[in-house]
């Protein structure tokens, strides 16, 4: 099965990050090889799960809070804040 992730909605949520991840606040660890501020770009509600490829369900995070996610003792509340987090923003973006 493959997924549409809008390459629009990639680059917005990286422009929103503004190089900082939006998980833990720190700053991206490093440069890709692209020469641009690596982070991964997350859905919320995975597109395997009929989650959609929209910014208010969608952040820029840094290696560690990926992973944190899929693999950490505390994904599902991290998760819920960063749904939280994003949708506040994002509610504050469009008025």
């Amino acid at each position: 099965t493959q997924y549409t992730r809008f390459s629009e909605v990639r680059d917005y949520v990286k422009a929103r990050a503004d190089g900082t991840c939006e998980g833990c606040g720190d700053p991206a660890p490093f440069m890709s090889k692209t020469g641009e501020l690596y982070l991964h770009v997350h859905h919320i509600h995975e597109l395997s799960n009929v989650g959609s490829d929209s910014p208010d369900t969608v952040v820029a995070l840094c290696p560690n809070c990926h992973y944190r996610i899929h693999h950490g003792e505390d994904g599902d509340e991290f998760t819920q804040s960063l749904l939280e987090y994003v949708q506040s923003i994002e509610g504050e973006i469009s008025e």
